[in-house]
C-alpha cells in the first residue's frame, strides 16, 4: 500500500440523482471515500445500495438527465472531475483511469475483433500508429494470459470464452497504463477456478504497477482475498468504513454484521443459513431515521427518528450507528 498522504482518487460527499415519474432517487446520498496508489478499496453492499451508481458517477458516465450531480467532488490527483468538460473527460477515461465492466459482451462491440478494439483505446490515448496500437493490444493479450495473443487478436468476442472476454476488457482497461482502475464486479459471471484467475492476475498487475483498485462486488470472499480497506454501503450512503482485518474481526454496523453473517460455511448445516430480514427500502420510500433500522435487531426509539451520520469511532474505522462505540468496546477493541 501506498505511504502517500494524499489519495489518488478521493470522493467527497458525492450526491448522485436521478429523476423519475414518482419522485426524485437518490442513489448516491453523500459518499465521501478515497483510495490511495496501490491500494484496493472493496465497495460493498446489496443490490440497490449504490455501489455501481458511485463507480459510474466517478467515470462520469451518469446520462444527464434522467441523473444529475447534486453535489460533491470527485478529485483524481486533486482535479475535480465533476468539473471538466466531456472532452477532457474522454481524454482521462482509458488513459488515467479506466474501468472493467461487469459484462464484457455489452461492453465489446460484436464487429470488430479484439485485437482492434484494444488498439482502438492505444491510438486515442497514446496517439501511435495502427500498426504500433496494434502490436501493443498483442502486448497486452500476452500480459493478461491469453494463448497464442497474435491469433486472439484476430478474434471477434463471440469466439472466445467468458473468461478470455473478461481478460480481454481487462486488456483493454490497462492498456494505457491507468492510475486508478475500477472494477464493477468483474468476476460474477465466471466460474470458481476463473474467477480465481483473474483475481490472481488484478493483484499480480496492481503489484507490478501500483495503480489504485476501485472494486464494487457483493461478495464478500473477494474483498478478503482482494481488498486492503472496505466501504460499506446501504441505500445510497455509507454505513461502514474499516481495514479489511478489522471489518471481518469486528464488525461494528449491524448491516455489516448481518452481510458477514450470511455468508455460507461449510461447517454450516443448509437449514440454518442466516440472512438479513426484510429488503431494502425502496429509493422513493426510504424510512425516517436510520435506514436500517425496520431490519435491525439491534434498533432502539432513538433510530426510528434520527438519522446517524458516519462518524470516525476508532482509528481507520467509521461507523454510521448510535451503537457503534459501545459495540467496538464491548468487544475489547477501545
Amino acid at each position: 500500500m501506498s505511504t502517500s498522504t494524499a489519495p489518488l482518487l478521493e470522493i467527497r460527499d458525492l450526491k448522485t440523482y436521478f429523476r423519475s415519474e414518482q419522485g426524485e432517487v437518490r442513489s448516491v446520498d453523500g459518499v465521501s471515500l478515497s483510495v490511495n496508489a496501490g491500494e484496493t478499496l472493496g465497495i460493498v453492499g446489496e443490490s440497490g445500495s449504490g455501489k455501481s451508481v458511485t463507480s459510474l458517477s466517478v467515470m462520469r458516465l451518469i446520462p444527464t438527465p434522467p441523473g444529475r450531480f447534486a453535489g460533491g467532488e470527485i478529485l483524481l490527483e486533486g482535479e475535480n472531475l465533476l468539473q471538466l468538460d466531456e472532452a477532457a473527460m474522454r481524454r482521462l477515461r482509458g488513459g488515467k483511469i479506466a474501468m472493467i465492466y461487469q459484462e464484457p459482451m455489452t461492453s465489446l462491440n460484436p464487429v470488430y475483433t479484439v485485437g482492434e478494439q484494444i488498439a482502438e483505446t492505444i491510438r486515442t490515448h497514446r496517439g501511435v500508429s495502427r500498426r504500433e496500437a496494434f502490436d501493443r493490444a498483442i502486448d497486452m493479450l500476452h500480459l493478461v494470459n491469453i494463448p497464442d495473443a497474435a491469433r486472439r487478436a484476430h478474434d471477434f468476442p463471440h469466439q472466445l470464452s467468458g473468461g478470455m472476454r473478461q481478460r480481454v476488457m481487462i486488456a483493454m482497461a490497462l492498456s494505457c497504463n491507468p492510475k486508478v482502475l475500477i472494477a464493477d464486479e468483474p468476476t460474477t459471471a465466471l466460474d470458481v477456478t476463473i474467477q480465481a484467475q483473474i483475481l490472481e492476475l488484478l493483484r499480480q498487475l496492481r503489484a507490478e504497477r501500483g495503480m489504485a483498485i476501485m472494486l464494487i462486488t457483493h461478495d464478500l470472499g473477494v474483498v478478503a482475498e482482494m481488498c486492503d480497506r472496505v466501504a460499506v454501503m446501504y441505500c445510497g450512503k455509507l454505513v461502514e468504513t474499516a481495514d479489511v482485518d478489522a471489518l471481518f474481526g469486528n464488525p461494528l454496523h449491524p448491516y455489516t454484521e448481518g452481510l458477514l453473517a450470511s455468508i455460507p460455511r461449510l461447517e454450516d448445516d443448509l437449514d440454518e443459513l442466516h440472512a438479513i430480514e426484510g429488503s431494502v427500502p425502496s429509493p422513493l420510500e426510504r424510512p425516517p431515521g436510520c435506514a436500517f433500522a425496520p431490519r435491525c435487531r439491534y434498533a432502539f426509539a432513538r433510530c426510528q427518528s434520527e438519522e446517524p451520520r458516519l462518524a470516525m469511532i476508532a482509528e481507520g474505522r467509521q461507523a454510521a450507528c448510535f451503537l457503534a462505540a459501545e459495540r467496538l468496546h464491548q468487544k475489547g477493541i477501545a
